[in-house]
Parts: structure tokens; sequence; C-alpha cells
């Protein structure tokens, strides 16, 4: 497997699957407000006029406001990267409302079996993203909870008997299921990432390949004016090719890559563009500060001594750096002019490092 460096960018596993479900699942929390609403006038018909009905419609307001709730951390950015753990929160609270109110007041025991139904189809389409904690810890309070409102409420042996014959193995069900689909979601995004870093990486520098490289320079250049560039490549490479073999031409040029890595910023972006050709976009980068880069890298290459069949071999490359600046109206543009101050650094003798102002 061809491992990420700094230069890939993926969602993490979470944010990957949530991306694929959010749509689906707002549309279904939906339904569950819509249902919640719709069981206000069966109360209404059940219980109107008796001593409790408005601590029953109190417990239906407190699940409609947790329904409500559940519906807002599907969509609403507050709840980012803590969807599943708001959603599970509320629907908790939500079910806890439905099964204390009709329990209490003398409800038939399936309406609250029909509303954990629904709850326990909430919890599987968000898999794989419900980590076993999570299932355990809500699904075991669901099943505790309710089993003791219905003790205290003096429920019929033949109804408890009903529901844990019910809810165990259901609870099972949902479980394999959950741990099924986290199984398969965990192989998916592998493969996922796999693919994206195959794509996005060259594959003997391990820097962004062209493509990508120009992708994303160009998107960070169009929001990032005040950004520079620096265009380089290996001198007389094909003299080394020539002399020690490919094997060695790619041994050179993994350790300017690697040099690449190390002698840049975190935020830098790095590329192979062809051959022994690279290009750096150094974002909120001004002159000086993008020479002092260059310099840096610049010496490094020089410094480092490449093994190969016991031969000790040297390098050196030449750099063109240009700052961005209002004249230049087109990305690539900025790297036209990168590339010829790269030949003008060749032109001058090499290992060096000339700007488009000194040009």
């Amino acid at each position: 497997m061809v491992l990420p460096n700094r230069l890939v960018h993926f969602d993490s596993f979470e944010v990957y699957f949530w991306k694929r479900i959010s749509k689906n699942f707002f549309y279904f929390s939906c339904v569950g407000l819509f249902l919640s609403i719709v069981y206000i006038p069966f109360d209404y018909q059940l219980h109107r006029g008796s001593d409790s009905f408005y601590f029953i419609l109190a417990g239906r307001a407190t699940a409609v406001f947790f329904a409500i709730m559940v519906v807002l951390a599907s969509i609403h950015p507050f709840f980012k990267h803590h969807n599943v753990l708001a959603i599970t929160t509320f629907g908790t609270m939500g079910f806890s409302a439905v099964t204390l109110t009709y329990l209490l007041f003398g409800n038939p025991v399936h309406f609250v079996i029909y509303s954990w139904f629904f709850y326990l189809v909430a919890t599987m389409m968000q898999t794989p993203l419900i980590t076993n904690k999570i299932f355990f810890i809500m699904e075991g309070y669901q099943v505790a909870f309710m089993g003791a409102v219905m003790a205290y409420t003096n429920q019929s042996a033949e109804e408890m008997v009903i529901f844990f014959s019910l809810a165990i193995p259901l609870v099972g069900y949902v479980y394999s299921v959950i741990w099924l689909n986290r199984k398969n979601g965990k192989e998916a995004y592998k493969n996922a990432l796999q693919n994206h870093i195959l794509m996005s990486l060259d594959g003997l520098s391990n820097l962004l390949n062209r493509r990508t490289w120009y992708e994303m320079s160009r998107r960070k250049w169009s929001v990032d004016k005040g950004s520079s560039f620096v265009m380089l490549d290996i001198d007389h490479f094909k003299k080394v090719n020539d002399t020690y073999g490919h094997e060695c031409g790619d041994l050179v040029i993994q350790s300017v890559s690697q040099t690449l890595l190390e002698q840049t910023r975190e935020y830098d972006i790095i590329g192979r563009l062809g051959g022994e050709e690279f290009g750096i976009l150094l974002p909120q980068t001004n002159l000086e500060e993008a020479h002092i880069i260059a310099e840096r890298i610049r010496q490094k290459v020089a410094d480092t001594i490449i093994s190969y069949n016991g031969k000790e071999i040297r390098v050196t490359i030449s750099l063109g750096l240009i700052q961005n600046n209002d004249a230049i109206d087109d990305f690539n543009t900025l790297v036209v002019l990168g590339d010829k101050c790269l030949y003008q650094a060749k032109a001058e003798g090499r290992n060096r490092v000339k700007s488009y102002e000194e040009i």
C-alpha cells in the first residue's frame, strides 16, 4: 500500500461516510418528526378530558422537540463532526420521553414498540458510523429504561415477556447489521483512500503528480494572491542516467523529493511536474521569504550524499522563483514565468536561485 504524506488530503472515516448518508438520513429524520407530530391527535383522542392529558401532551411535546433536534443535528454546521453523537443522544432522549409518558399514563405498550422500531431503523441507517461503545450504551440504556418503567407502572407479566422477547433478539439483529456494515465500511474506506493516493501522488517521488498539483495549486492561487512559486529541476540529470543507469536516476529523484518535503512547510504544495522537474507553490509567502526557502532547498540538495553501488553521488538543482503580482491574471502565466526564471538560472551556470525580479 502507498502510504499517504502531508500532501494527500482525504476525508476522515467519519466524514467520508457521513457525506454519503447525511442526505438520506435528513429525509428519514423529517419523517420521524412528522410522525411525532401526527401522534398528537391520537393522544388527544385517547386522553382528552382525563387528568393526565396535559402531562401526556407535555411528554409528546418533549418528544417532538428532540425530533426537531435530530433533524437539526443532521444538517446544521454547529454539529459538524459530531453529528452521530448528537443524533443518538437526541434520539435517545426523545424515545425516553415517549416511553415514560406512554407507560405512566396507560397507553398500550405496542405504541412504544412501534416508536422503538423506528428508532432502531434510524440507528441502522447510521452504520458504519455507530461504534460498539455508542451502540451498547444507547441500546442498553433503552432496554433497561423501558424495563424499569414497565416494572414501575406495574405492567402485566405478559406484556413484560412480550417486550423482552422482542427486544433482545431485535437488539442482537441490529448489532449484527451494524457490525457487518462497519466492517464493510472500513474496507470500502481503505480502498477509497488507496485509490485517492494512487490518483494523487507520483509513484516514484511520492509527491503530487502533475494533474493533482495543478488542480490544488490553481485552487489555492485563486483565493491566495499573496503566494510565490518555485520551479526547479535537477542539473545534468541525463548525465546521471547515462553514467550510472536509470535506477540511480530514480534514487536521485527520490532523494531530491524527500528534501523538498523536509525543507518546506506543512501547507506548501509540492509536485513532480515531469522527469526531473518540480514545482512548489508557497502560499502567503513574499519574495524574500520564498528566496530563503528556495536557497535552503538548494543548499540541502547540494550537501546530500546519495549512495549507489558503493559510489557516493552528489547532485545540484537550479531554481526559478517568482512572487505573484497584480499583472498575473492566470495561474498558467505564473508557472510560465517561473519556468523562465529556471532557465535563466541554468544559463548562468546552474546550482542557483534566480528570481523574476533579477532577470
